[in-house]
């Protein structure tokens, strides 16, 4: 499967918090906050370009690195805006240029499609999405990678409205139906997660849910 699954020990600490029911809203929703930070620091590492620049030292100039690219942030409503938060906070501390997009989009549960089995209608309430360049870099929040059709999209929505250098997706946790969609239907994009589920049908249960996944991210994240 065309996914980078994420094993710092850290990352994958913060990855059982999640998933464990007994974590309180507030924990639940910082730790997504502390992911989407570390996930952000090794996406940026692997995926981006180091660029020289100079530096003046209390005594002389000496060369430095940058991130050369440009990051385009996309935070998915509701759940994926604490990933988000942690991720542009790493951004702002080093200075990097970017911009975020917001989008609020979901599924409509009660409206699958008779083609694709797990392939849902998505209600999609506003796409906030800034211009972008074909040299920047766009990176797309959502916690959960469940059956792609919520992905697949937006992902659709942002290659109509222009080029870009590289398009990412940066979840916690993907099922392995997920991936295979995602992977089937858009090549092209790069997958980021700390866990894939394959149990029952390729990690989802009949109503599409990730098996054994967290629950509802975005219920647990608001407390509601």
């Amino acid at each position: 499967m065309n996914v980078n699954i994420l094993e710092n020990p850290i990352l994958q600490n913060i990855l059982s918090t999640l998933r464990d029911k007994n974590t309180n809203s507030n924990d639940f929703r910082q730790n997504l906050r502390h992911a989407g930070y570390l996930m952000t620091y090794e996406i940026i590492g692997k995926e981006c370009t180091p660029e020289k620049t100079n530096v003046k030292t209390f005594f002389k100039k000496t060369s430095g690195v940058k991130v050369k690219e440009s990051i385009l942030q996309i935070m998915t409503l509701r759940a994926g805006e604490p990933l988000a938060e942690g991720g542009a906070l790493l951004l702002d501390e080093i200075r990097s240029r970017r911009s975020i997009g917001v989008v609020d989009a979901k599924r409509v549960e009660e409206a699958q499609s008779s083609g694709l089995e797990m392939d849902f209608k998505i209600d999609l309430g506003s796409f906030k999405v800034p211009d972008f360049k074909k040299e920047d870099i766009i990176i797309v929040y959502d916690p959960m990678l469940a059956t792609a059709s919520t992905l697949i999209r937006i992902l659709r929505m942002i290659k109509e409205k222009g080029e870009f250098k590289k398009l990412i997706v940066c979840c916690v946790i993907a099922s392995e139906y997920g991936i295979e969609r995602l992977n089937t239907e858009m090549p092209d994009v790069i997958i980021y997660a700390l866990g894939v589920d394959s149990d029952n049908k390729k990690g989802l249960n009949k109503k599409g849910y990730i098996v054994p996944g967290l629950g509802d991210a975005g219920d647990r994240a608001f407390g509601s």
